[in-house]
């Protein structure tokens, strides 16, 4: 199981929750962290058990709370989410957000916090020989809500030759 540790957005959890892969993406991690305010957000509509059950088939899942946003990140007046997300990874040392939001990547590369999104998890999962189509994958997640320029799929799906 590798070492990393991940610190997880609702947005990604969600997506990936409905599209019925993080137990795909659940070896990528030795941790997944997961803040409270990430787990209040999904359980505005359902609760978040499954997602975290799921998440932990392979991997260690922590649920964390985090006191203090500090305010170089709350200048950036993101979600309580994104916010939460951050302030955890500033927190931890040696880990990686898991972000789609635009402006909260645009705040972890600001503060050097090593940055993925949904489409990088199942890129991940593809290099790492845990899917063997990150095209099918994908069209799942599409499915399930996530956007991604159509130029930018082109790219990707030319450079993993799918």
């Amino acid at each position: 199981m590798p070492d990393d540790i991940y610190v997880l957005d609702s947005s990604p959890l969600i997506l990936l929750g409905k599209a019925d892969l993080l137990a795909v993406i659940s070896p990528i991690a030795g941790t997944w962290m997961v803040p409270q305010q990430v787990i209040a957000e999904i359980e505005v509509k359902k609760s978040a058990s499954p997602f975290l059950k799921d998440l932990a088939i392979s991997a260690n899942v922590s649920e964390i709370d985090v006191q203090q946003i500090p305010e170089i990140i709350s200048a950036w007046d993101l979600g309580k989410g994104e916010s939460e997300t951050l302030a955890a990874a500033l927190q931890s040392s040696d880990c990686r957000v898991v972000l789609d939001d635009c402006q909260a990547r645009k705040c972890a590369k600001l503060l050097e916090i090593p940055v993925i999104g949904t489409l990088g998890l199942i890129l991940a999962a593809k290099r790492l020989g845990y899917v063997s189509s990150a095209r099918k994958e994908i069209e799942k997640i599409l499915r399930c809500g996530l956007y991604i320029h159509p130029n930018i799929l082109e790219k990707v799906y030319k450079q993993i030759n799918e």
